[in-house]
């Protein structure tokens, strides 16, 4: 394996040459959790000016058969902050390196700026992430239309980032969060839940095996609810909906003695409705919400051989001799830059306990 980073001119989107002082080692981290995504680190020997541009990471991999293929595997801002001297002629820097939606995160509104009701966020989050200077990969049409006019840059949201802004509207429209792709193009994808997918990859236990066999699996269920409050929120009043679990189910009030109970806020809330109305779509959400908060995370914790998956693909376990066997949606990832490129993965399923 080889690995070859590239200069990348910001307004062009070209490569214009590679960094031929890099060290070989560092890591690519991915988290599903983080606003930004993904983080890098690189160590460079020599004085380099990266100046505006970006920084792309290819791995050159070659195998045994003859055959070979280039892997890109980030596209990332540059932070190179430290100088290493020795008093020889070499000077090495570190490199933390961040994914391309850092510059949204950095970015703030200078005034309100509102999005209408019945307007297509869609459109609008286009227009904010193009506007900033990064690309928008095709994507789906959204079918989503504001209930109510929203406002950024005022009030309450005058201090939040334009990714936040981003992501609050993709949330309301039941879309995933902001991702970027080894491009640095941003991925906006509507959200569908891991159990409805098929498997990106398959890991088999066997000869020709991808994974290390030492992995940890557990299933966190400690804070699981067993009541859900749900509250739409207007200027003039607030509607209130409850769902309890006071079945025998596993992990129902009765069954663990204690009530553990989860709060969610909305005020896109529909015009033309009765507190009525309301008071029973907010008893229904809170009913879906209670059945999505009884899903106990089982998460499995693995390295493995690289494989052309990201976070939040979903694929399949099959270890029989550990006990491990399903369908795992992949939550972070640590890609080492080194021989082989051994990935640390941790990627959880939710299983239902219980009923309602």
């Amino acid at each position: 394996m080889r690995l070859r980073v590239m200069r990348v001119d910001r307004a062009s989107g070209q490569e214009t040459g590679q960094l031929a002082t890099v060290v070989s080692g560092g890591s690519i981290s991915r988290n599903q959790d983080t606003t930004v995504g993904e983080q890098a680190t690189l160590e460079l020997v020599g004085d380099t000016d990266l100046g505006a541009d970006l920084l792309r990471i290819w791995a050159d991999l070659a195998y045994s058969d003859g055959t070979g293929e280039s892997i890109p595997l980030g596209t990332f801002l540059a932070d190179g902050p430290k100088r290493q001297v020795t008093g020889g002629a070499d000077v090495n820097i570190p490199l933390t390196l961040y994914g391309r939606l850092r510059e949204l995160d950095d970015d703030q509104f200078t005034g309100p700026v509102s999005i209408a009701k019945g307007a297509n966020p869609m459109d609008w989050i286009d227009k904010t992430i193009r506007e900033a200077g990064l690309t928008v990969a095709a994507h789906d049409a959204c079918a989503y239309r504001m209930g109510a006019a929203w406002t950024f840059g005022a009030g309450d949201t005058k201090d939040k980032s334009k990714l936040d802004a981003i992501n609050a509207l993709l949330d309301l429209a039941g879309w995933s969060a902001a991702a970027t792709d080894p491009w640095g193009r941003v991925l906006l994808t509507p959200y569908r839940d891991p159990a409805q997918r098929a498997p990106s990859w398959e890991f088999v236990q066997g000869e020709g095996a991808r994974f290390l066999r030492s992995m940890t699996d557990e299933r966190d269920w400690f804070d699981t609810a067993n009541q859900v409050r749900v509250i739409y929120a207007t200027q003039a009043k607030e509607i209130i909906g409850i769902a309890r679990d006071e079945t025998a189910g596993e992990f129902s009030i009765p069954t663990r003695g204690r009530v553990i109970s989860k709060t969610y806020t909305y005020t896109d809330v529909p015009d033309g409705k009765t507190d009525a109305q309301l008071k029973t779509m907010a008893n229904q959400k809170a009913k879906e919400l209670l059945a999505t908060a009884q899903a106990v995370i089982h998460r499995v914790t693995l390295t493995h051989i690289y494989a052309p998956i990201n976070v939040g693909d979903v694929i399949h376990l099959d270890y029989p001799s550990g006990g491990i066997e399903g369908d795992f949606a992949i939550r972070t990832q640590k890609i080492r830059l080194e021989a082989g490129l051994p990935v640390e993965c941790e990627a959880r399923s939710f299983q239902r306990g219980g009923t309602t």
